[in-house]
């Protein structure tokens, strides 16, 4: 091939973020995880979190997660990724259970994960060790992820789903998954993709009742096949009025909150406690 100076950069860039990764795993101040609050519309209660991974490199400042995760996971890091997320969201859990804050949280994990034989058993060993009841952590896979190997996945699945954690599938709707698997997997959520959720604000005439349809069409389908659905890309109070219409019954999305560092979630709770659910 031709040599490019843009693409040269590029992989010059992911390598040096791949080699100064493994250093951040082991340091104190440059990897966090943030968390999105996840809404139930019809009370207006916080009910849960997704936990997202922050990456403050010493050199490039912040790194988007859509930039580092994806080449991380093609790699041994992957493993060791899984795990210091899994660690930091299970600590956090901890001290909120010990302040008597009950909230379900929400990691993503990936194809890789899914090759992984004792994911199980480490995360059922991380939540003894911690004294966490099993339920209040819910672990999210995409459709492609799902469907890359859906046998080996079908398996992990439920061997997860058998130490009683909640699994979710994640941005639904932008997979290639059959409603036959579907039906198969022991998942209890389905979320539905952001794409479609923000196609509801702003649209007119016929390009809105087709985006309403949509919506309507996959929440009755997913809660049909027995799922809780959660809607992404929540923006105005318009789309969150709509999909409680719809039933859908929970959402996240920057019209309640943009994702929080720890200590600021627990102001944002204590307040939206106060204000829920007459000010959204």
């Amino acid at each position: 091939m031709l040599y490019s100076a843009c693409s040269d950069r590029v992989h010059r860039r992911q390598y040096a973020l791949l080699q100064d990764f493994a250093a951040a795993l082991v340091a104190q101040d440059q990897l966090r995880l943030v968390y999105h609050p996840r809404i139930d519309l019809a009370t207006g209660r916080c009910v849960g979190a997704e936990a997202l991974l922050r990456w403050r490199h010493p050199m490039f400042g912040e790194i988007s997660p859509a930039e580092f995760i994806p080449i991380v996971e093609q790699t041994s890091l992957a493993r060791a990724l899984t795990q210091w997320v899994l660690g930091a969201a299970l600590d956090q859990l901890a001290a909120w259970q010990g302040e008597g804050v009950a909230l379900t949280l929400s990691l993503n994990i990936s194809a890789s994960n899914l090759a992984e034989a004792d994911l199980a058993q480490r995360i059922r060993l991380a939540l003894q060790g911690r004294g966490l009841p099993a339920d209040r952590l819910e672990l999210e896979l995409t459709e492609s992820a799902i469907m890359n190997q859906p046998e080996q996945a079908l398996a992990v699945l439920q061997d997860l789903a058998g130490i009683g954690l909640t699994l979710a599938i994640d941005d639904f709707g932008t997979g290639h998954s059959s409603l036959a698997y579907l039906q198969r997997l022991p998942a209890q959520v389905m979320k539905i993709d952001q794409t479609f959720v923000r196609s509801l604000s702003g649209a007119e005439g016929d390009a809105a009742g087709s985006d309403l349809v949509l919506v309507e069409t996959m929440i009755g389908l997913a809660q049909r096949l027995g799922y809780r659905v959660v809607a992404e890309g929540v923006e105005t109070a318009e789309v969150a009025d709509l999909l409680a219409g719809l039933g859908c019954e929970e959402a996240q999305g920057y019209w309640f909150s943009r994702p929080l560092e720890a200590a600021a979630f627990a102001g944002w709770l204590v307040d939206r406690a106060i204000s829920a659910p007459a000010n959204q």
